[in-house]
């Protein structure tokens, strides 16, 4: 008889996360080694493990004896619609994915830091975490399941997946894009449309590249290196996956304290982005007046690190954003650049407490 296990639909992403932040002790290796392309460095100090044995061993036991079928199909019968048309249930799907697996930059499930990865959809949710490979073996599960034709794409230094529906295949990378598949005139496109335009693709969101430090730091405040993943800029554009040119976007500015100058006025600061293998960096910031971005009231592009600003009205929070752009705008106009955000209050100069602004 099976057992009955459900996947959690609320179970909290962020505090998961949270488990990848600085989670590395003295006791763990700064150095991850996968040879022949990492080689161990003369200086390994600490256990390497990829992924914590007792987490495996634990999912394993809660679903030994389920209906693993049956577990994908309770999913899809909470997380879709019964009036959803077949491009919705993608999308619906691929937005699960990409909620329920997280893009661990330090660690993914495999048995041993010499061993074969996981490979058991059930499993990988129940565990949270995947690389691109993994989250293609989930992604085509629940499209399996949900009786969607799709398939597995090998493309250059990635793997995705294709959904067919409306008589043609269209891309289905849960992992990188979510719900927002690149698309023209409302058509998600395929592999084949992408490999002909590149550059295409550029211009949509990988939110899941963009870790926060924290991830990527041991408990001691160390880097963690070799076959990682870093930060933004550690990887290159997704149009090289598809063909094009080999070419990274530029580190994201960290924001710092705005300055206070006279008459109302202040200096934005934030620190100059580096571009793998160099090229132009120039920056984009902007001043909004809401926390959601949506109501802009400045904005500047500029080869410098700073920008004065006469401010509008005193005693008022206003949110910075700064993205680090490159040339790569002349290959794709709409290309994706994530902003580094700050927020400050600037308050008569006598006034006591922090609000910001040096």
């Amino acid at each position: 008889m099976s057992k009955a296990v459900r996947y959690n639909l609320r179970w909290n992403r962020h505090r998961h996360i949270r488990m990848s932040a600085r989670s590395f002790g003295p006791d763990r290796s700064l150095f991850f080694v996968m040879e022949p392309w990492t080689p161990p460095i003369v200086n390994l100090h600490g256990r390497i493990s990829y992924y914590a044995p007792e987490r495996i061993a634990q999912v394993r036991k809660r679903l030994q004896g389920v209906d693993k079928p049956a577990y994908l199909q309770d999913i899809l019968d909470r997380i879709l619609d019964p009036g959803l048309d077949d491009p919705a249930r993608v999308a619906r799907i691929c937005a699960f994915v990409a909620d329920a697996l997280y893009y661990n930059p330090i660690e993914q499930p495999q048995e041993a830091h010499t061993g074969p990865l996981l490979t058991d959809p059930v499993e990988l949710l129940e565990l949270h975490d995947g690389r691109c490979g993994q989250g293609v073996l989930v992604t085509l599960a629940l499209l399996e399941q949900a009786g969607l034709p799709c398939r597995r794409r090998d493309v250059f230094h990635h793997v995705t997946c294709e959904a067919r529906y409306g008589g043609r295949w269209h891309l289905a990378d849960a992992l990188m894009f979510g719900a927002n598949q690149p698309e023209r005139d409302g058509e998600v496109l395929n592999v084949a449309q992408l490999r002909r335009e590149p550059y295409f693709a550029d211009a949509w969101p990988l939110r899941h590249f963009a870790y926060t430090p924290e991830e990527l730091l041991s408990r001691d405040g160390y880097r963690i290196l070799g076959y990682t993943f870093g930060d933004w800029g550690s990887l290159a554009y997704y149009s090289w996956y598809m063909g094009g040119e080999e070419d990274y976007p530029p580190t994201m500015p960290c924001v710092l304290p705005p300055e206070r100058l006279a008459a109302g006025k202040v200096r934005l600061h934030w620190s100059q982005s580096a571009k793998r293998n160099g090229g132009r960096v120039r920056y984009r910031v902007a001043v909004y007046l809401d926390r959601e971005r949506t109501r802009r009231i400045f904005f500047k592009e500029t080869d410098r690190t700073s920008v004065v600003w006469r401010l509008p009205e005193m005693n008022r929070m206003y949110f910075v954003g700064v993205a680090a752009i490159d040339d790569h705008v002349l290959k794709n106009p709409d290309t994706w650049y994530p902003e580094a955000v700050t927020n400050f209050v600037l308050v008569p100069k006598g006034q006591y407490g922090w609000y910001g602004v040096l």
